[in-house]
């Protein structure tokens, strides 16, 4: 099962995210690799790792200098990594005319699925040659919106991209949903855009707001996951949520399959 996390927009936690609901999976006991595909390296970072000069990282995978397995490096609480550096920034000038350059993240993955149960992809914050990458390679996607009403305009942007992979590059993605993140609680604000997510986007499941916390910041700067660090249950119940929903996903897939 592999889940990418995007937004063409930057500082809306999709790093933050992707290591909350890597943590949980490995706590639960499932195999799970991090992809950072992000040239800043946040989610690197994010989970305890300094690329050293001559390590391989998500460049020499995409430039077909590396396999998967032999750059990845396992973390702490049990979560596998596929590090990158700013390095990865020149990918997509160097793979623009290359055929078949929208599956080249796809094709590396198909070489690892039967070692991980699910693999998540932090994706930089545009819809460029990377994150098409990633939407082609998918099964599901998450779609973390702040909470912030300028932020709901990029969302439509995202959601006609969605469209166009899924008609042109990969039929089978599935939106597992919009997870709102950095509420404040009870504001007026908050509660109008929750509202207006829910009533535009027909059909798109809009996950419990995460909300907005200083302790997401510093449990990124410890390299832990949101359970590990704090274990407050108003932070970490709604990535729980879309655990399950990836859980149900994936049934629902299993049962498309054997039909």
């Amino acid at each position: 099962m592999i889940t990418a996390i995007a937004n063409q927009k930057g500082g809306v936690a999709k790093t933050t995210s992707t290591i909350a609901l890597a943590g949980l999976l490995a706590h639960q006991g499932s195999s799970c690799l991090a992809v950072d595909l992000d040239p800043q390296g946040n989610l690197t970072t994010g989970l305890g790792v300094e690329v050293s000069e001559g390590q391989l990282t998500t460049y020499e995978v995409f430039t077909e200098q590396a396999l998967v397995l032999d750059a990845v490096v396992e973390t702490r609480y049990d979560i596998s990594l596929l590090p990158t550096d700013i390095s990865l920034a020149k990918v997509e000038k160097e793979l623009i005319n290359q055929e078949g350059r929208f599956y080249t993240l796809r094709q590396q993955l198909e070489t690892v699925k039967d070692k991980f149960e699910y693999i998540l992809i932090d994706c930089p914050p545009s819809m460029g040659l990377l994150t098409i990458n990633a939407l082609a390679a998918a099964d599901s996607l998450l779609v973390p919106v702040q909470c912030q009403f300028f932020a709901l305009k990029g969302l439509e942007a995202v959601l006609q991209t969605i469209q166009t992979v899924k008609e042109k590059l990969n039929p089978d993605l599935k939106v597992l949903g919009v997870l709102p993140t950095m509420a404040e609680k009870n504001t007026v604000i908050t509660q109008d855009i929750l509202k207006t997510l829910r009533n535009q986007l027909d059909g798109i499941k809009v996950f419990d707001p995460v909300p907005k916390s200083v302790k997401f910041a510093e449990s990124n700067l410890a390299g832990e996951p949101i359970h590990v660090y704090a274990g407050e249950w108003r932070l970490v119940q709604p990535y729980r949520e879309v655990i399950r929903e990836i859980l149900l996903l994936e049934e629902a897939m299993e049962e498309e399959e054997e039909d």
